[in-house]
Order: C-alpha cells, then structure tokens, then sequence
C-alpha cells in the first residue's frame, strides 16, 4: 500500500514541476519574466572623427612649361635649375637667324590652340545646358596678371587665368564631361599665354622669356622640343592613394598636415583626387620612398592634391617630407554603439537593443554613419541617454522586463585626500 503511494505522489510531484516548467519557460509561455542584463551602456552624444593618415611631400602649386623647338635657335642658356625668375625675365637667347622660323612655329601653335579652345568651350556649354540646373558645379576662377616692358619699350601683359573645379557633384557623365573640360580650357589658356609672350617679343634682340614669377626646374636640352619648367612659387602637400583609399577621399576634405621642420600643424583642404593612375615622377618615386606599400594592382595609386589655409613660407623646400591627417568621415554630436552589439547588418543598416519607458527589451533598427575603433557610429535609430544593452537575441526577443546591476562609482583618490575628516563625519550623521 505504501509502495503504491509513494509511486503515485512521486509521479504527481513529476508532473506538477514537468506542467509548471512548461507553463513557464515555452515560447507559448505568458508569465511574465524578467531577465538579469551584466553589461548595459547609456548612450551620449559626441565627436567623431576618421582619418585618414598618409606621407606626403611639399610641391609647387603649378608647373608652367616653356616649349622651344628648333635647337638652333637657342643661342645661350641664362639661367640653371633652381633660379628665382619673375615674370618676362630671360630664359635663353636666341639666334636672331633662327628666330623666324621659331617665331613661324609659335604662331602656328597659337592658331591651333585657340581653334581647340574654342571647341572646347562649345563642348562645356553644351554639357552646361543640357544638365539639370540644379546640379550645376561650383567654380571657382583666379586671374594672375603680370606685365614686362619689353626692349621697345611696349608693355606685355601675362595673362595666366586658371579655372578650377573645387567641388563635383556626382551627378554622372555631365559633371565629368564639365571638369574635364575646364581642365583642358585651364592648360590651354596658360600654353596661349605663353606663346602670346614669347610672340610680343622684339626681334632685334630675340630671346625666350619665363611667363610667370617663380623656380626653374627640369632643362630639358636633350629631347625635341627643348622645354624648360617653372615652378610656381606658391607651394601644396602632393600625396597618393591607393584603389582600396580612393573612394574615403573627395574634394573639399579637410585635412591637418605637419611639415617636417615646422613645430605647428597647419590645416588645410583636399584640393583635387585624380581619377587616372598617377605616371612615373620623382613626386610619386618619393612617395614610394615614404611608404612603401605591396599592392596587387601596381598602376592603381592616385594623386591626391592637398593646399593649405596659410601659404606654407619660404623656409620649406620642394620635395620635404610631411605628414598628412585626411578626415574622410565626421559625425558631431553622434551616437555610437559597440560593433558586436548589433545584428543583422547589412549595407549602413541593422538592429540594435534597448531598454524602452517600460524597462522591456524592445529591438530598433539603426543607421549607420562609419565604423571607428571598434564601434558604429550611428546616424539614427537611438537617442541620447538611451540604455542600450549587449546582443542577445535569444534572451531578449521576447521583450522581457529586465533588471540591471546597480551602478557604481570608485571614489577619486585625489578628491578624497583634500576631504577634511570633519565633512565625512557631518555626512554620516546627516545621513
């Protein structure tokens, strides 16, 4: 009788525990839980900023080359690589029985340069019209105006205007077709120039004149046609990315750079990022000196022209070495999350946990700016001084009432010292 008993509670005791777990721990379950979260994190707002850090060297603003073709019509060189020039000083003089034929020459060019100029112009206008007005580009143009007396005493002006596109919207074919262009009017309106220059010469003393103030660089005497660089005086911050950096980097970006030699950083702007692979020069040889890197594509490295707020002074050389600080993304008073906090991410988007007025876990999706040192920066989705909670999904799709640790606080050491026994006493008592 006993034994049966026993059995029989036993089994009644099994079933009781077996029906209440049931009821409380299924998914069908609705007895209200709540469940113990060890790591949760308010959320603020704050800074935050990506860089981008690269080497780079000091470079001339602009390169102005001066083009001879007939060797024989070079008499005597004056000036070495590295001389100051000011605009309408003597490069070479020529051969006054040669002259004719250069002078022949130069005209030729001018006519074909302004014909190409021309169409170019008809080009930029008819891409300018037929593209939404809206998405028209922002241009900026500068002007530099030098004049020389010449032997006859007649004044020539040098008229070295310079567009420049400094911001592209992405709008397709119709941006890249209009700063390609202005590209090509710039670079054909300073050739013009200098031709125009060498033309208003007098021939009773001919000679070849720099069109501009600034630095001679490379004397090419070997190739055909001779050419003579020069450097403008005004210096930039020359650096290269590659194809993996390319698409962090645009225009108008601002940047911090630190020249070598200079005990204060100097800010500036990314000036241009060019969209053909950079060719061979001592620039990008530097820049490879600098650092070095191993890719798989070895023509995939981009130019990337950088200027600064303040003109960098005379004290810095061509070619120093300085270090550049790119801010490729910034977010200002921005939420951001530990990256394993979040799931089901896809392309800026995902979801998070969060504590609602209820104190429930409830999921809400976010979007997200960028990733810096381990967390997402986020464009919406929380709000500043929301509980946010470490991913568990299996705990928390259910919304369950949760309860936290209680915060806690170590004291300050220093701030403690200064406390004068007196004020802990009082505290206690008041308490």
């Amino acid at each position: 009788m006993n034994k049966f008993f026993m059995i029989g509670l036993s089994i009644a005791v099994t079933a009781f525990i077996a029906s209440n777990a049931i009821l409380l721990f299924s998914d069908k379950s609705l007895v209200d839980k709540k469940v113990y979260i060890s790591e949760y994190e308010r959320t603020y707002t704050s800074t935050y900023t990506e860089r981008l850090p690269k080497e780079a060297v000091t470079a001339p603003l602009g390169v102005t080359e001066v083009f001879i073709q007939d060797s024989e019509a070079v008499e005597q060189w004056i000036i070495n690589e590295g001389d100051y020039v000011q605009a309408g000083s003597q490069l070479a003089m020529l051969n006054e029985s040669e002259s004719e034929e250069q002078r022949a020459i130069w005209e030729a060019q001018q006519s074909a340069l302004e014909s190409e100029l021309s169409e170019i112009q008809n080009t930029k206008r008819a891409l300018e019209s037929e593209r939404p007005r809206q998405t028209r580009p922002t241009t900026n143009s500068s002007s530099d105006r030098d004049t020389v007396t010449n032997e006859d005493g007649n004044t020539v002006e040098l008229d070295l205007s310079v567009s420049m596109e400094v911001e592209i919207p992405q709008d397709g074919s119709y941006a890249a077709g209009i700063a390609e262009a202005d590209q090509r009017i710039a670079a054909i309106e300073t050739q013009l120039a200098v031709i125009s220059a060498q033309l208003d010469q007098s021939m009773a003393n001919p000679a070849l004149i720099s069109p501009i103030e600034g630095i001679v660089g490379d004397i090419d005497t070997d190739s055909q046609p001779m050419s003579v660089e020069i450097y403008s005086t005004e210096k930039l911050i020359r650096t290269y990315v590659i194809e993996e950096e390319w698409m962090d980097v645009s225009p108008e970006d601002r940047v911090f750079v630190q020249i070598d030699g200079l005990a204060q950083a100097m800010s500036a702007t990314v000036l241009s990022v060019s969209q053909l692979p950079a060719q061979d020069s001592k620039w990008l040889e530097a820049y490879r000196a600098l650092d070095p890197v191993d890719q798989h594509n070895p023509i995939a490295i981009y130019e990337v022209l950088i200027i600064t707020d303040e003109p960098i002074t005379d004290t810095v050389p061509y070619g120093k070495t300085a270090n550049a600080s790119i801010i490729i993304n910034e977010a200002s008073d921005a939420v951001a999350l530990k990256e394993a906090w979040l799931y089901d991410r896809y392309d800026g988007s995902a979801k998070t946990y969060i504590l609602n007025r209820f104190g429930r876990t409830e999921a809400v999706a976010v979007d997200i700016a960028f990733d810096l040192d381990g967390k997402a920066v986020l464009n919406s989705g929380v709000q500043p001084g929301a509980t946010a909670i470490e991913h568990d999904r299996h705990r928390f799709a259910k919304g369950p009432r949760a309860f936290l640790p209680f915060p806690g606080t170590k004291p300050d050491v220093e701030y403690a010292k200064t406390v004068n026994w007196r004020n802990y006493i009082e505290y206690l008592l008041a308490r």
